[in-house]
């Protein structure tokens, strides 16, 4: 058996994918690059871990909606965020009624969402995976100055 290598028989694809942000992502080099920004960080929600919710709500639709994918679509959703029992993810993602596995790898949690969703493909128990991974800066930082 080889160690720390994984090599996949059929290379992954991402056939879709969504980046959303707020005004200080609007104002930097990417700022044109994004599917949505958000003028005032909310997204239109009254706290900052609704905001990240919803973040992760439209970051999903759109991706889906891009090559008219609907949730049924999705065999496993694998997704994270930096609050407590990944609960931006949990409930941003609720109303995909997809099977969702919750990720908590702080910064790595995209690429470990990615490694997980093609190594599940390769075995042949998904077809089609979703990886949704954010960070919203005022949830973060309350999370962890409290």
């Amino acid at each position: 058996m080889q160690t720390g290598i994984i090599k996949l028989k059929n290379a992954p694809s991402i056939v879709s994918f969504a980046a959303i942000g707020g005004k200080k992502e609007a104002e930097g080099p990417l700022g044109h690059q994004f599917d949505y920004i958000d003028e005032n960080d909310r997204f239109g929600e009254d706290t900052w871990e609704k905001s990240e919710a919803q973040m992760q709500k439209i970051a999903l639709t759109t991706a889906l909606n891009k090559k008219d994918f609907a949730s049924s679509d999705i065999d496993a959703l694998f997704a994270g965020d930096l609050m407590n029992q990944c609960t931006s993810s949990a409930y941003g993602l609720l109303g995909f009624d997809v099977p969702f596995f919750g990720l908590y790898g702080a910064c790595s949690t995209a690429v470990e969402g990615l490694i997980l969703a093609s190594l599940l493909i390769e075995t042949g128990h998904f077809s089609r995976t979703a990886v949704v991974s954010s960070s919203h800066y005022y949830a973060s930082e309350r999370q962890f100055r409290y």
